[in-house]
C-alpha cells in the first residue's frame, strides 16, 4: 500500500516469495496460541491493513485457525480486485474455505470502526511507511477493541551484502544506505515515514498500553537464485539517493554500477532486514 503511488502488480508479486521465506517463526506461532485461547462462537474477524493483492492473507490464512472472515483495506481497488480472485481459493490450518471482504479505504486516517468486532490486525510491509501518529493510533484502536495484531516486514536498516556469508559491505555502502535512510523517512502519503525505525516504534506503542510482545527478525536473504528482485531493490536505491542526494549523483552512479554488476554476476547475496512483530492485549486469553 502506498497513497502517494500505488505499488504495482509485478513489484508485489516479485516480492511474494521472498517475503514468505523471510517471516519469522516465533510472532506467527505467538499469534496461532493467542487466537487458540480465546473463545469463539463465530468466525475469527480478520483485518488486513495496506492488503495490495493480498500476498499477507494468502500466507497467512492457511497457517491461522478458522473459520476466517478476512476483510481486506487498500486504496487501490485494482489490486484488491486482485486479491479477491486469489484469496477467495484459499483454505483455513483446518481446511475450511474462508472468507474474503474487500474495503476500498484511504489509510492516511484509521477509522476506529474498522476495528469494530475485530479479533486480529494485520500488516505486511506497510508500517515502515507510516508516521508515529499512525501507529499509535493503530495501538489505540486495538487497545479499544482488544484486539491482537501481526505487523511482519517492517524494515531495520540491517542491509548486508555477503560472499560466502561473509559480510563485504564498505565504506560507500554504509554512505549509501544512511542517504537511503534519510529517504525512507520522508513522507510517502501517511505522514513523516518511520522507516527504519518502524520495529521500535511499534513495539514502543503496544508495550505502552500493556499489550505482550513477541518480535523477531525477518531478514530478506536473497542469494543468485533472487537475482532479479536484487537488482530491481538496487535500481530503488539507487533512485531513491538520487532524490535525496542530487548533488552526489556521480559518486551513486558508481556505487549503483559497482553493486548491480556484483550482483549480476552472481558473486553476492544480499540479505534485507525486517522485523515481524505480534502483539496481544492482556490477558490473552479475554473473551470477546
Amino acid at each position: 500500500m502506498n497513497t502517494a503511488g500505488t505499488f504495482s502488480e509485478s513489484w508485489l508479486a516479485r516480492r511474494e516469495q521472498a517475503d514468505h521465506d523471510a517471516r519469522a517463526m516465533a510472532p506467527l506461532q505467538a499469534t496461532v496460541d493467542w487466537l487458540a485461547t480465546r473463545e469463539r462462537h463465530a468466525p475469527w474477524q480478520l483485518l488486513d491493513l495496506g492488503s495490495g493483492s493480498g500476498a499477507n492473507v494468502r500466507y497467512l490464512a492457511p497457517r491461522l485457525p478458522g473459520p476466517q472472515h478476512w476483510h481486506l483495506i487498500d486504496h487501490d481497488d485494482s489490486l484488491l480486485g486482485h486479491a479477491v480472485g486469489r484469496c477467495q481459493p484459499l483454505r483455513d490450518n483446518a481446511g475450511t474455505s474462508i472468507h474474503v471482504t474487500t474495503h476500498q479505504r484511504d489509510l492516511h486516517a484509521l477509522d476506529t470502526s474498522w476495528f469494530a468486532g475485530i479479533d486480529l490486525v494485520t500488516a505486511s510491509a506497510l508500517c515502515d511507511l507510516v508516521s508515529a501518529t499512525w501507529v499509535e493510533a493503530l495501538a489505540d484502536a486495538c487497545a479499544a477493541h482488544h484486539a491482537a495484531t501481526l505487523i511482519t516486514l517492517s524494515v531495520d536498516g540491517n542491509i548486508r551484502f555477503q560472499a560466502d556469508d561473509v559480510m563485504v559491505n564498505d565504506d560507500e555502502d554504509a554512505w549509501l544506505f544512511e542517504i537511503l535512510a534519510a529517504h525512507q523517512r520522508r513522507d510517502k502519503g501517511l505522514g513523516p515515514a518511520l522507516g527504519t525505525t518502524a520495529p521500535q516504534a511499534l513495539i514502543a506503542a503496544f508495550t505502552a498500553r500493556d499489550f505482550h510482545i513477541v518480535d523477531a527478525e525477518s531478514p530478506w536473504r536473497l542469494t543468485p537464485a533472487q537475482r532479479p528482485l536484487a537488482l530491481s531493490l538496487i535500481d530503488g536505491w539507487a533512485a531513491a539517493a538520487r532524490e535525496q542526494a542530487p548533488h552526489d549523483r556521480q559518486r551513486i552512479e558508481r556505487w549503483w554500477q559497482h553493486r548491480r554488476e556484483a550482483l549480476d554476476r552472481g558473486h553476492l547475496d544480499l540479505l534485507v532486514g525486517h522485523r515481524d512483530v505480534f502483539a496481544a492485549p492482556e490477558p490473552p486469553h479475554a473473551s470477546r
